[in-house]
Formats: C-alpha cells, sequence, structure tokens
C-alpha cells in the first residue's frame, strides 16, 4: 500500500513538471507540440493515479452497528481527475487558440 501511495505521487510530481517547464498552452506550432506533450503526461499520469487509488483502497467491510464513514473518494481519485481535467483543457485550449507571430 505504501508503494502506491509512493507510485501516485511520483506520477504526480512528474507530471506537474512536465506541465511546468514545457507549458500547457503553445503560442507557435513547435510550443503547442511540447504543450501536447505535456499535457497527455497530465492525462496520462491522472489516469495512472486514478488507477491506482481504485485498486489499492480496499476498505474491509463492515457489519456492525457502529461503522465509521468511509468515503469513496480518495486523494489519489481526486488527485488524478484534476490532473486529467488539466490535460483535456490543455488539448482544448491549444486547439482553439491562434498561433503568435513572433518574427517580425
Amino acid at each position: 500500500m505504501g508503494f502506491a501511495r509512493s507510485a501516485v505521487a511520483l506520477i504526480a510530481s512528474i507530471t506537474l513538471a512536465t506541465a511546468a517547464l514545457g507549458g500547457c498552452f503553445g503560442y507557435n506550432p513547435s510550443a503547442k507540440r511540447w504543450a501536447y506533450v505535456g499535457d497527455t503526461a497530465l492525462i496520462l499520469g491522472g489516469g495512472a493515479a486514478v488507477a491506482v487509488d481504485v485498486t489499492s483502497n480496499k476498505d474491509a467491510p463492515c457489519t456492525g452497528d457502529n461503522c465509521p464513514y468511509r468515503s469513496p473518494f480518495h486523494g489519489g481519485l481526486v488527485a488524478g481527475a484534476v490532473l486529467v481535467a488539466a490535460g483535456v483543457f490543455g488539448f482544448l485550449f491549444n486547439l482553439t487558440r491562434d498561433n503568435v507571430k513572433t518574427t517580425h
């Protein structure tokens, strides 16, 4: 279980660093290509975080009267959903953004 959480943290760190360094929003064709790479990394990393969270958080069923509430949403699931949403938004933003002329 500790390894799964470490893997999620590593994936999230790599995808966020990729997004920060590569940029999610391109202003010319070359920058857009790298932005698509960053957006793809966000989507893949988010999907991996969701998959690890869903497959590793198996709580034992409680059959007694005093069962504590356990939320079906865990940190990895929420973080993964945010990463996927950011990647999809980046794709849509790049598809609809006009290229900026950077030379005279």
